[in-house]
């Protein structure tokens, strides 16, 4: 949800968290997204559209296990700085994401504090990661479609979906390869909803692959079994 233009009344929840995100922004007029992650199961504010992006590659990533969308740590010489995220990965790899469209000159201030922000990560045991637009775009339909799995994960949100999995899981790797349609099937219809984003946080965890970086999601979306 991006809610840098929209007003009313908000939850008392909702309010605390874009206040204390509108005034970190400061004086910058770029969007703030609030956003619900399934794979930490819950709510962030979001910067701009260049985080927002940066979040749905990273909650479709299957190799991340866990990841903080609003650290801010105190970097040597320079004091608290914010980065899009921190991202622990299943192989045991740290990343501090950066994320910006800003050119940087070398010799600049910019270039060096990017050598700081380089050096202190690898102090804490870290790699720092710099990504901008170009890169988070270099796949459209990928994008685009997470954000649709993500949608159908958050309106699931409060559901169990572990039953739902369960029974995904089993008919798949029986057969090793169903479609959406399929998966539809397996329920009665006003249970769809749940048996997709059941599928969508499976392939989220990595327990199934899919087309899903090369079609757009529909019922004919493929899933098989890893492994």
């Amino acid at each position: 949800m991006n809610v840098s233009r929209k007003s009313g009344r908000l939850g008392t929840r909702l309010r605390g968290k874009l206040a204390a995100a509108y005034g970190r922004r400061g004086h910058q007029n770029s969007a703030l997204w609030y956003v619900y992650s399934p794979r930490t199961d819950r709510d962030w504010v979001l910067r701009s559209d260049l985080y927002f992006e940066h979040f749905v590659l990273t909650e479709a990533d299957p190799s991340v296990i866990d990841v903080n969308y609003a650290p801010e740590l105190d970097v040597p010489h320079l004091g608290p700085m914010q980065f899009a995220a921190i991202v622990h990965y299943s192989d045991g790899a740290v990343q501090w994401h950066h994320v910006s469209d800003e050119r940087i000159k070398p010799n600049s201030d910019a270039a060096a504090q990017q050598l700081m922000l380089s050096d202190a990560a690898e102090h804490a045991g870290a790699n720092l990661v710099c990504l901008d637009h170009q890169f988070l775009n270099q796949n459209r339909q990928l994008l685009w479609n997470w954000q649709r799995c993500i949608a159908w994960m958050t309106a699931a949100r409060g559901t169990a979906l572990a039953p739902y999995m369960t029974e995904i899981a089993t008919f798949i790797h029986a057969r090793e390869i169903a479609t959406l349609g399929e998966l539809a099937e397996l329920g009665a219809r006003n249970l769809f909803a749940l048996y997709a984003a059941a599928a969508f946080r499976l392939v989220q965890l990595g327990d199934l692959n899919s087309d899903l970086d090369e079609h757009p999601v529909s019922m004919t979306t493929t899933f098989v079994a890893r492994g």
